[in-house]
């Protein structure tokens, strides 16, 4: 792998950017774990876009030369949305810099039942955790998983140095998805929460949410279409849509009345269901 500041860091540049003209939030994900696997040598990655469980929520795997596949069921399952060491790791720290599971749990790692349970299900020793920058919890981001030797300094540069497009990429997915971020204040686990049922009770649409949440941001009506791939005219139709339904006369009061009812709190994503591993 080349340099961060060269040709790999350029790509997911390039990427990150055309991804904000991406409509199918799928293909979003999707582009980032093949750079990812393509810039690290990864054979898997896993995308922790959301808050999960043990036992439950939402994870999404790519496979590298297969594409996206379903999450391995049983003890393989639940180990990895456990995410040993990350989820201590980062769950319980500060930190947001990219490091891989050898280097975190050190001797630990390779005897662990985690790392015996991918080897068997996934056919992976090693694993690089690259979690998005911010405070936020849940901690979300990408492990990446691979065969071999552990992830190099190279590895770990690039990782870095990604971290501010893959968030950016995130913001967009959220609005793909008709969700603010996971974790944001006022956030629930489980369920639609608040803002969802608000929402829902005024009539407002889900692509009448995100102009709003643009619309928080300071974002001009165009800007707001050039994000959302409509028409100017088309939001201007949803912003007097949702002055009607918040009974705003203007953007600022809008804006106001909306965060007074918790409309800027996240909703929740679906579920994925999981086969088993054999």
């Amino acid at each position: 792998m080349s340099d961060p500041a060269g040709i790999d860091y350029a790509r997911m540049l390039e990427l990150a950017v055309s991804l904000l003209e991406t409509r199918d939030p799928d293909h979003l994900w999707r582009a980032v774990a093949e750079e990812l696997m393509r810039a690290l040598g990864g054979e898997v990655v896993v995308a922790k876009d959301s808050e999960w469980l043990a036992d439950d929520g939402p994870v999404r795997v790519w496979r590298r030369g297969v594409g996206s596949t379903d999450v391995p069921a049983g003890r393989a399952a639940r180990l990895i949305r456990e995410g040993y060491p990350f989820a201590g790791h980062y769950g319980t720290l500060p930190d947001r810099a990219p490091g891989t599971a050898a280097r975190i749990a050190g001797s630990r790692w390779r005897n662990s039942e985690t790392a015996s349970v991918l080897r068997h299900c996934l056919g992976t020793d090693q694993m690089l955790g690259l979690p998005l920058p911010g405070r936020n919890r849940p901690v979300r981001g990408f492990v990446i998983h691979r065969g071999g030797p552990d992830f190099d300094e190279r590895a770990l540069r690039y990782a870095a140095a990604v971290q501010p497009l893959l968030r950016a990429a995130a913001a967009q997915h959220e609005l793909l998805t008709g969700r603010a971020a996971p974790g944001a204040a006022g956030g629930h686990r489980g369920g639609a929460g608040p803002s969802g049922a608000q929402a829902s009770a005024l009539g407002i649409t889900p692509r009448e949410s995100a102009v709003l949440r643009l619309l928080a941001e300071g974002l001009p009506a165009q800007a707001i279409a050039r994000r959302l791939h409509v028409s100017v005219r088309t939001v201007h139709k949803h912003l007097q849509s949702v002055y009607r339904k918040l009974d705003a006369p203007d953007r600022l009061s809008a804006v106001l009345h909306a965060q007074r009812l918790g409309l800027l709190d996240p909703g929740a994503p679906r579920d994925v269901p999981a086969p088993a591993c054999d």
